[in-house]
């Protein structure tokens, strides 16, 4: 289960990185990142603002109303709901350690 959080949160902190280049909004990439941001924020406090940074390549410049209205979306509450469901189920430390590792893999 560790190997597959870890490799689950680096590759969506990756996916994250290679979005930058494009201009769209997806409302599924956006509740995954949502959701390990979330996730991730609770588990460790400190590290909010480095968590907060996978966003930027999601979010790109995106309006606030773009983002108020990605959030209302099916596929938006879907994948959100699916990543938060996957990373609760997770072993506390095995979680620490796969939100570690995804902020490893954005730098």
């Amino acid at each position: 289960m560790k190997l597959y959080l870890f490799a689950s949160l680096s590759a969506l902190a990756s996916f994250s990185l290679a979005l930058a280049a494009e201009s769209s909004l997806d409302g599924a990439r956006l509740g995954q990142m949502e959701a390990v941001v979330a996730h991730c924020g609770k588990l460790s406090p400190a590290d909010n603002a480095r968590y907060r940074e996978l966003l930027k390549p999601v979010i790109a410049d995106a309006s606030a109303e773009d983002l108020a209205a990605a959030r209302k979306t099916e596929t938006y509450r879907r994948a959100y709901e699916e990543v938060s469901g996957q990373l609760s189920e997770a072993k506390k430390e095995e979680a620490i350690a796969a939100c570690a590792g995804a902020i490893a893999a954005n730098n």
